[in-house]
This record gives C-alpha cells, sequence and structure tokens, in this order.
C-alpha cells in the first residue's frame, strides 16, 4: 500500500494516528533517512513511541526511556546522522520549549505566516492537518495523508528543500 488516509477522532481515538507516527519514527530510527523536514507551525513535548514495556528495544539500544518525546527522537536522529530541519513558526513558548532540547546540530527557520504540516523523509511523506503537539497527536479530530510513493516523496523533497532554502 502506498498510501493511507487516517482521520482521528478527539479525546482519544487517534490510536491509528499515533501507532502511525510511532511505525515512522521507529523506521526512521532503524533507516536512517540523509534528510528529515519536519513542517509544523507549532510543536510541544509529545509523546510519540511509547516504550513502557520495552518492546522497541531490539529495534534500537538508544531506545532505554519509556517514553520517547519528538524532541528525544530528533536527537536521535541527528546522532545517527540525519540532517534535520524544522520550519515553525515563531513566538510560541510550547515550540520554543521544544527547540531548545535539540542539539545545535538540528536546524530550525521560523516562518511568520507557515500553515502547512507535514513531515518528510527519504522513506516517506506524511501531510495533513496535523501539528506536532500534544493537542495535534492526542485531542483534536485530524486528518492526515502519508504516501511512500517514490515520486511523491521525491517532489516533496524537492519542495521542502527549496522552501528552506527561499
Amino acid at each position: 500500500m502506498s498510501n493511507r488516509s487516517i482521520k482521528s477522532k478527539a479525546r482519544g481515538s487517534s490510536v491509528q494516528l499515533i501507532d502511525c507516527l510511532s511505525s515512522l519514527f521507529l523506521l526512521e530510527l532503524l533507516s536512517p533517512s540523509p534528510e528529515l523536514y519536519l513542517i509544523s507551525p507549532w510543536l510541544s513535548k509529545v509523546v510519540l513511541i511509547n516504550n513502557r514495556f520495552g518492546q522497541f528495544r531490539a529495534v534500537t539500544s538508544e531506545l532505554n526511556k519509556s517514553e520517547l518525546h519528538l524532541a528525544d527522537i530528533l536527537t536521535l536522529l541527528a546522532e545517527k546522522g540525519t540532517h534535520v530541519r524544522i520550519m515553525c513558526r515563531p513566538h510560541s513558548n510550547q515550540t520554543e520549549d521544544v527547540l531548545a532540547l535539540l542539539p545545535k546540530s538540528i536546524e530550525y527557520r521560523h516562518m511568520e505566516t507557515l500553515h502547512e504540516k507535514g513531515l518528510i523523509s527519504h522513506h516517506f511523506y506524511l501531510r495533513g492537518s496535523m501539528n506536532f503537539t500534544h493537542a495535534g497527536v492526542n485531542l483534536n479530530d485530524e486528518s492526515v495523508e502519508l504516501t511512500r510513493d517514490p515520486d511523491e516523496v521525491a517532489r516533496a523533497l524537492v519542495a521542502a528543500r527549496a522552501r528552506w532554502e527561499a
């Protein structure tokens, strides 16, 4: 299956969305892309991998925490050589708190009018209405589309690079 749409409903029924995000980030930890673009106006310290029972320790030895937040995962990817680039809006305390947790090797750009949301690697392109925040992942009604189609992923990477360089 090359494409998948996920619609989450508010208040706890976003299990498919959380599972999808966990799977995507675990894929990246197993086979890191050379680059990863995170496009989200707002960020927060959202848990994206629940490793409470140690079920992912076999995947990578770095998963010794019971929960991995967005900043933890991005840091691990950067340590594995992925060039992580984040596009977000300025003037958000939660976003700035996440950015402060990241190593200097992770680049970010503030974009005043950013509304687009997505996650792009060499393996996939996830796009939709979801911010990478606790509310976006766990509380809000959201709709995202995941594609692994190589042509779509390549076009998304080219567009992200161009936007980054603009």
